[in-house]
């Protein structure tokens, strides 16, 4: 069985519940909730702890357009209806145990979905343009600054120094007219895969961006992470880091997308190392 991490979380408990019934198809109850909380901690959880867990999935539940699980007063099952299932179950393992071995592959991972996340929402045209760089893409900064602003139409000024990568940018989103001008919602995307996430909401320095290109309108921050983020820190997550991509509005934009064949399989491969690891 999949360990829990951190038994004295009610979001760390959630999230576990809906990666446990999403991988083995099985219904948990509060009693056996009860029992494997008992058993990774040595300590039974009490009847509040189980029953702010349901709460925090009930919540859950009337945030996503097609929930992934059932959940009534004693148990919580998958829901066969619920399609993108590998998106979800990937997105789920890095917020239930972050990065970690497989850091890097890990973070482009999740910056492959949270860019086509963020085309859906536009309505509009997307690209991952944080280090290690994609496939093929130009390895010095300046260079994809060059071509970014190329395929904005905007005008270049100036770059960073190559010591820093991607300078806090992992994706970049854009919901052109059509015509070829410039002035048009930019979005800035920094994207946190691992456990920490909430120490980087600050690390996208949008004023330095502004400098870079010469924005007929300036660009819009955003952060995006595979958790979700509680109502009680939305707020303040969002004043720091920008519009806001949490799992729920992840999967809310990509449940009825078809995702491309290549991306699906390096998905799914992942998915299934991350699982024999964790087993």
């Amino acid at each position: 069985m999949i360990r829990i991490p951190d038994t004295s979380s009610i979001f760390s408990v959630a999230d576990w519940i809906e990666l446990f019934v999403a991988v083995t198809g099985q219904l948990i109850s509060k009693a056996r909730l009860s029992h494997v909380i008992e058993g990774a901690s040595g300590q039974e959880p009490t009847e509040s702890f189980i029953l702010d867990v349901w709460r925090e999935l009930s919540f859950r539940q009337k945030l996503y357009i097609n929930c992934p699980f059932k959940i009534d007063n004693l148990t919580i099952e998958s829901n066969e209806n619920f399609s993108a299932s590998d998106i979800y179950i990937a997105c789920l393992i890095m917020s239930v145990f972050g990065a970690q071995e497989s850091k890097k592959q890990t973070s482009k991972l999740f910056e492959r979905l949270t860019c086509l996340a963020v085309k859906k929402y536009l309505w509009g045209d997307s690209i991952v343009f944080g280090w290690p760089v994609e496939e093929g893409a130009k390895t010095s900064i300046r260079d994809r600054i060059i071509e970014l602003a190329g395929r904005l139409n905007e005008r270049y000024v100036e770059s960073p120094a190559e010591r820093y990568k991607d300078r806090g940018v992992d994706v970049v989103g854009w919901k052109p007219f059509g015509e070829g001008r410039p002035s048009q919602i930019v979005l800035l995307l920094q994207c946190a895969a691992g456990l920490n996430w909430r120490t980087k909401t600050t690390e996208l320095p949008i004023e330095s961006w502004i400098q870079y290109i010469h924005w007929s309108c300036n660009p819009i921050k955003a952060f995006a992470v595979p958790c979700i983020i509680s109502k009680r820190d939305w707020h303040d997550v969002s004043k720091e880091g920008g519009i806001l991509f949490d799992r729920i509005r992840i999967l809310n934009l990509l449940s009825d997308e078809t995702i491309d064949e290549k991306l699906c399989k390096e998905v799914d491969t992942w998915i299934k190392s991350r699982l024999k690891e964790l087993n």
